[in-house]
């Protein structure tokens, strides 16, 4: 019994860590990303990051101290709207970005990996953007800056936070056409599409799974090979044939992409004439794929 609260001890520190680690790389890669393509091209974005490209184009000041200023800004309001898990969650990035910001800018002051091709410039930094904030989301944590605001007014009104995202980013980047060229402002709303596609993608990596429902005439024995080889939960439904108007019993399971061939093998074994549908699932929680198997027993009275 001791060893393994300390077994779970110990991984909840290495998760702990972990999640750290993702965190202060994720907002690394951010701000690497608005470094390395965004500022040198003059790309138009929105949130935080394009207010403060705005801002700093009438000032003498980096726009890594209009990041920190406004970031700090909203995270003292989200705080007091949002309570004490808010502001654990968001401290961290809400320094670490800007910080990032103003180190990069530095270091690479010199540095022009791209020149004169806006596309190139988009697609990479909505490469990494959507790939930094995607990670830094799934360790539960925010970027912080205009996460804040549709937050706040999907507290108070209900009103979608990803709807309440775009307006805002719309609107920062309408803002900027004055000050910059319209062939900038189209790239720019690429450069969202494209990140906004890979924070999605990111978030459902490694949690899309499979489904299989079957209609055979051998019922009983698919679910128990699907129980006992397949070692995956079980769920019968009930269904009625279309031709025939009989009662049947549709075996519903769910396997990881690595199982789907040994599951058809399995399945096909015990009736080769079993109908299959088979099809993607964008998450799974439950038994053997968001806590271990070991958790919890499975029988063959075990459903999903």
């Amino acid at each position: 019994m001791g060893n393994n609260k300390e077994q779970t001890k110990g991984q909840k520190v290495l998760d702990m860590i972990g999640k750290n680690l993702i965190l202060v790389g994720g907002n690394a890669m951010y701000a690497l990303a608005i470094v390395l393509f965004v500022m040198p091209s003059g790309l138009v974005t929105g949130g935080v990051t394009g207010i403060s490209i705005m801002i700093s184009k009438f000032t003498s000041l980096e726009v890594s101290y209009f990041v920190f200023a406004i970031n700090i800004a909203l995270f003292i309001w989200g705080s007091i709207v949002l309570g004490k898990h808010f502001c654990v969650t968001t401290a961290a990035s809400t320094v670490l970005y800007p910080g990032f910001l103003y180190i990069f800018q530095r270091v690479f002051q010199d540095v022009v990996l791209i020149e004169n091709d806006l596309v190139l410039c988009a697609a990479a930094a909505g490469v990494m953007i959507g790939f930094a904030v995607g990670m830094v989301a799934r360790t539960d944590s925010s970027t912080g800056g205009m996460d804040i605001p549709p937050l706040i007014i999907n507290k108070w009104t209900g009103f979608p936070v990803g709807t309440m995202l775009c307006i805002i980013d719309a609107t920062v980047i309408c803002a900027q056409l004055p000050i910059s060229s319209v062939r900038q402002a189209l790239y720019g709303i690429l450069m969202v599409v494209v990140y906004s596609f890979v924070i999605n993608q990111v978030m459902m990596m490694g949690n899309g799974k499979l489904q299989i429902q079957v209609i055979s005439t051998n019922t009983k024995e698919v679910r128990d090979a699907v129980l006992t080889e397949l070692h995956r939960g079980v769920t019968l439904l009930s269904g009625k044939r279309g031709l025939s108007g009989t009662s049947c019993d549709v075996v519903l399971t769910v396997v990881s992409s690595r199982q789907l061939a040994r599951a058809k093998k399995t399945i096909l074994a015990v009736d080769p004439d079993a109908f299959m549908i088979i099809s993607k699932v964008g998450e799974v929680n439950g038994n053997g794929f968001s806590f271990s198997k070991g958790d919890k027993k499975l029988d063959k009275s075990d459903i999903l």
